[in-house]
């Protein structure tokens, strides 16, 4: 898949300028570690749906959440929480827009990730310009 990123929505340095200042002990408490590199974009024909499918991993003690959100004439929304078990495995979610279909062609893919440690959390937000391809020509 290869796609243009056109904004961050959310950075560190946004989220920090937004947060109170942390205590001292904060720093003591890392967040976990994360890892969230989407492997596919599949259109399914039968119901319009798209299913996104991405590597995650999360490792230290906290929680980690990862969504999709996807744009075309119509919209769908999901997300899926990770456990920080040091294990990386596929994770796969399902987008279902309530009134309509998807269909091959352009559309906006916001991918989301929350990190929460013991004292903070951190969210991000990346918006890519995507072209949801016909089954067997794979998401560009």
């Amino acid at each position: 898949m290869r796609a243009s990123y056109r904004a961050v929505a959310l950075s560190a340095v946004v989220a920090a300028l937004a947060l109170p200042a942390l205590p001292a002990a904060a720093a003591t408490a890392p967040l976990p570690e994360t890892v969230l590199r989407i492997k596919t974009i599949d259109w399914q024909p039968r119901t319009g749906s798209v299913e996104v499918t991405a590597r995650v991993k999360c490792t230290g003690k906290g929680s980690f959440r990862w969504g999709v959100t996807l744009e075309q004439r119509v919209r769908a929304r999901n997300s899926s929480n990770v456990p920080c078990d040091g294990d990386g495995y596929l994770s796969t979610l399902v987008l279902d827009p309530r009134n309509g279909r998807f269909h091959p062609g352009a559309a906006e893919m916001t991918t989301e990730q929350i990190v929460i440690g013991k004292d903070f959390g951190i969210g991000s937000a990346t918006l890519q310009r995507i072209r949801i391809s016909p089954p067997g020509r794979g998401a560009r």
